[in-house]
């Protein structure tokens, strides 16, 4: 499922196991992409919800399917940010900001 976005798109995965709070995040985490949706189409950034079941039918490997919270995936497809809970939005733009890819993207 991850690999289909890699070199196309930045991906922020959320994964968490209590669903209430995982409801509470994705609320948010939505509420931040409708109120900065320009930054986001800019920087080529996709949000993805991921179970426990993703695991098993999609075998994601570039993080431990024990280690809950949001996590912010580069272009290459590897692990660029991660908070156990809403704080890496604090600063989702500025770490993408700071990779080589969109460096290059801001300068054309």
């Amino acid at each position: 499922m991850i690999k289909k976005y890699k070199w196309k798109k930045r991906l922020l995965i959320s994964y968490f196991n209590d669903d209430e709070f995982h409801s509470f995040i994705k609320k948010q985490v939505n509420y931040y992409f409708q109120q900065n949706n320009q930054e986001i189409e800019e920087r080529r950034l996709k949000y993805v919800v991921i179970t426990q079941d993703d695991f098993h039918l999609n075998q994601i490997q570039i993080f431990n399917k024990d280690t809950f919270g949001l996590y912010l995936i580069g272009l290459d497809g590897t692990v660029k940010g991660y908070s156990k809970d809403l704080k890496l939005l604090d600063s989702l733009l500025d770490i993408i900001d700071s990779m080589p890819m969109r460096k290059m993207d801001m300068k054309k």
